[in-house]
């Protein structure tokens, strides 16, 4: 339903901005990036539902962009979270342009000081919720 609509946007959005896309657990991070910059959509989580034949559908998102950063200085990963916290905005921006979606809540983003795998990755994590309707 407007699962995957929201999974193709996120996508549509990551590649067009040059992020190499992934969706599935987090745990799979590790395993999975190889490429960066790289976009990392978990499965949106069904929240709440309006309505029976038409109505609304809020999901909770949580994104991570991550990048390359074990060489990087501190002023450097500092430069890096700033250009993927925009990145994000932009991101969340563009998805609230979608004609599916209603409006996109409560847009919390963090930067990340543990890196999500081995790499040493620059990250930032964005959780919002995303008011869609049917």
């Amino acid at each position: 339903m407007n699962r995957t609509k929201l999974l193709h946007a996120f996508e549509q959005s990551a590649t067009a901005n040059g992020y190499a896309f992934h969706s599935t657990d987090e745990r799979y991070i590790p395993q999975l990036v190889h490429t960066y910059p790289a976009l990392w959509l978990a499965p949106p989580l069904f929240q709440s539902m309006e309505g029976r034949t038409h109505g609304t559908i809020t999901y909770s998102v949580t994104a991570h962009a991550l990048d390359t950063g074990a060489k990087l200085s501190p002023t450097e990963r500092n430069t890096r979270q700033t250009a993927l916290e925009q990145d994000m905005l932009g991101l969340f921006a563009s998805l609230s342009e979608e004609a599916f979606v209603i409006a996109v809540e409560n847009l919390k983003i963090k930067h990340t000081s543990q890196t999500l795998s081995a790499a040493g990755e620059v990250a930032v994590t964005a959780t919002a919720e995303v008011i869609t309707f049917f």
